[in-house]
Order: structure tokens, then C-alpha cells, then sequence
């Protein structure tokens, strides 16, 4: 094999590769986090909105309601506890799919959801990234 092409077959791995990786560093800017649509019309407040998810999801008896569970969620200022700790965000949105740790819990009972629509979790974010106003 001579030189030239030998030359040649280094070269053209060698500038295939390169040209891999320039074409993927040409997006390596990472894209705008995603406001939920709820937060950029309304901001939900306890009363007109999350007080709803909140009764039918996790103030009932033998959880939130008669003291079972930390927090008696009957009211805003019961449930207010639970969201200055952070114990309200991490169960119902971080730990939403943890079958332990998230809420609602899998063992709630029927009639009662055992997980919150994505509309609800897009509700209660925006409300707790907004302030939690009541």
C-alpha cells in the first residue's frame, strides 16, 4: 500500500469523526425550562384551586383528615406546615411515583385517586413555586 493511500485511510476516520463531533456540539445549549401553562395565565390560589385537589385527594379519614397522617388537611393553615418543610412538594410532586413515599398514597381507598391528574401536578406546582397564596 503506498503512502498516499494509507494516508487516506486514517484521514477519513479520523475527519468523519470530527466532523460527528463538531455536529453535536453545535446544540450543547441546554433548552429553557418549561413554565407549566397555568403559571404564565393565572396563579392558583389555595382556595380557588388547590383547596379541591386537596380535600378529595388527601383530607379524608385515616390520612389527612383526622390527624393519621402528619398535618390535618382541612384547612390552609393545617396543610401550611407540610409546604414551609418541604414534606408537601417532595411527596406529591418529587416522590409522585414512589409507591411508599408518594402522594396520594396506592393504598387510598376507593373512590379516592390514587394519583393526581397532570393538570392538578402542573396546579400545585405553580401554586407552591408562586408562594402557595391561600
Amino acid at each position: 500500500m503506498n503512502i498516499r493511500a494509507h494516508t487516506l485511510w486514517i484521514m477519513l476516520p479520523a475527519a468523519a469523526a470530527l466532523q460527528l463531533i463538531v455536529a453535536g456540539c453545535a446544540n450543547d445549549r441546554l433548552p429553557e425550562p418549561q413554565v407549566a401553562a397555568t403559571c404564565q395565565d393565572t396563579i392558583p390560589t389555595y382556595v380557588g384551586q388547590i383547596e379541591a385537589i386537596i380535600s378529595e385527594s388527601c383530607a379524608y379519614s385515616g390520612c389527612h383528615l383526622d390527624g393519621t397522617a402528619p398535618g390535618t388537611y382541612t384547612s390552609y393553615e393545617g396543610v401550611l406546615p407540610n409546604i414551609e418543610s418541604g414534606a408537601f412538594r417532595s411527596r406529591v410532586l418529587l416522590l409522585k411515583d414512589d409507591p411508599n413515599q408518594g402522594m396520594p398514597p396506592n393504598y387510598a381507598p376507593d373512590g379516592r385517586p390514587k394519583d393526581l391528574a397532570p393538570e392538578e401536578l402542573d396546579l400545585i406546582e405553580c401554586w407552591l413555586d408562586s408562594g402557595h397564596p391561600e
